[in-house]
């Protein structure tokens, strides 16, 4: 019975589409096609409509869009920046228009969970002082708050001014980190010095003096890797040919050390605490402040224009290990919700790695469960997060 089940629609089709019952197949066809359709759109109306109601606050650090190199090298062909009239560590045309994708996206993810407009209460953008994240900021909010109804100003204009706060870059300890911290320094010169970066950097003495002879400047360190790395990268995406001497090097041999320095700046748990620490605090005292009710204003999202350093150093403040180098546009996603129950609360973690596609990968923070309850995750996040981080920054002896 079951093998003759299989076989029985196949045979009723090809029925059907017999020629002089072809009109009949076409209409069957199409409306099975438009009932699985109208199907599918329900179920996924269905799903946001339930997940919506849940949510209750989102936080998002996304990172900027495609940039120009923000620097060179002594040999690099293109070391007199002709080939960026956008100016150095500038967001091109290519970077503006993945942060509008992103608003896009993130306006279709909450669509119904935010309001079509804007309302200063529900919603703040914060950024890195830096114009490329200040840009990459204003982007996306042209994709997530286009003008609707009575906030239209200029009908030919699909846009509307939107705040954008930020603070000057050396007073920054959430975002982009340049507030001094002589804490922060002596711990990261401990981590250069650290067996696991000193054994790295033995271990491919070979590349940095190959590195070093072809570029015309010292490379001895994963950071120094890092933004040569960076520089070939962009120019290859540009379409610019490479020197020749890139091929055996680039990308496979240094994208790794590129990763791994990255990390640096969260070696060990004083530098999570004091980098990657502050932005995390911030999202988890709002998340707290949501459930008491004390949230003023109640914002309902809160976004970070950020770097690829700002993601990582959250990232690894969260407990996550694998190495990650954040694309264009990367966002880690926090959202707050109320159990099914409605008698507690739940975190979700989520990673978009770019903005060409709209799957969001979901993340286990370790040892938080599954569900992640907001009092665990606050737990486990409590060692990570400075009291007082200007205290804190005071130095201690080596």
């Amino acid at each position: 019975m079951p093998e003759r089940s299989r076989t029985h629609h196949p045979i009723i089709l090809q029925k059907c589409c017999q020629p002089r019952n072809r009109p009949a197949c076409i209409t069957v066809t199409v409306l099975g096609f438009v009932i699985a359709a109208i199907l599918l759109a329900f179920a996924a109306f269905e799903q946001d409509e339930s997940s919506h109601a849940t949510l209750r606050l989102v936080s998002v650090i996304f990172r900027h869009g495609d940039r120009t190199p923000t620097e060179t090298y002594p040999t690099d062909p293109y070391r007199d920046g002709s080939a960026w009239p956008e100016g150095w560590g500038a967001l091109t045309k290519k970077g503006m228009l993945q942060m509008f994708k992103l608003g896009e996206f993130l306006r279709t993810r909450y669509n119904g969970y935010l309001s079509e407009l804007y309302y200063p209460k529900d919603f703040l953008m914060k950024s890195s002082a830096n114009d490329r994240c200040l840009m990459s900021a204003q982007a996306v909010l042209a994709g997530l708050y286009p003008p609707k109804g009575m906030q239209v100003w200029l009908p030919d204009l699909k846009w509307q001014p939107i705040p954008v706060h930020s603070t000057p870059r050396h007073l920054d300890q959430l975002i982009v980190m340049k507030k001094p911290c002589p804490r922060n320094e002596q711990e990261l010169r401990k981590a250069y010095r650290s067996s696991v970066i000193t054994e790295l950097n033995h271990e491919n003495g070979d590349l940095y003096d190959y590195l070093t002879m072809h570029t015309g400047q010292n490379i001895t360190n994963v950071t120094a890797v890092e933004f040569l790395y960076n520089t070939l990268e962009i120019e290859a995406s540009h379409g610019l040919p490479l020197p020749e001497w890139t091929r055996t090097v680039y990308p496979e041999k240094m994208r790794h050390l590129a990763a791994i320095s990255l990390t640096v700046f969260t070696h060990n748990d004083i530098l999570k605490r004091l980098t990657g620490g502050p932005l995390v605090g911030e999202i988890v005292q709002n998340m707290e402040n949501k459930r008491r009710g004390s949230l003023k204003p109640d914002r309902k999202m809160v976004l970070y224009s950020a770097h690829d350093i700002t993601i990582v150093n959250a990232w690894r403040a969260l407990g996550f290990t694998d190495l990650i180098k954040p694309d264009y546009g990367a966002s880690l996603v926090f959202e707050l919700h109320t159990t099914r129950s409605g008698t507690s609360y739940e975190v979700k973690l989520l990673y978009l790695s770019n903005t060409t596609t709209s799957h969001l990968i979901i993340l286990n923070m370790p040892n938080c469960g599954q569900p992640c309850y907001l009092d665990t995750f606050l737990r486990l996040l409590r060692p990570v997060v400075p009291e007082d981080w200007d205290e804190e920054c005071q130095t201690t002896i080596e």
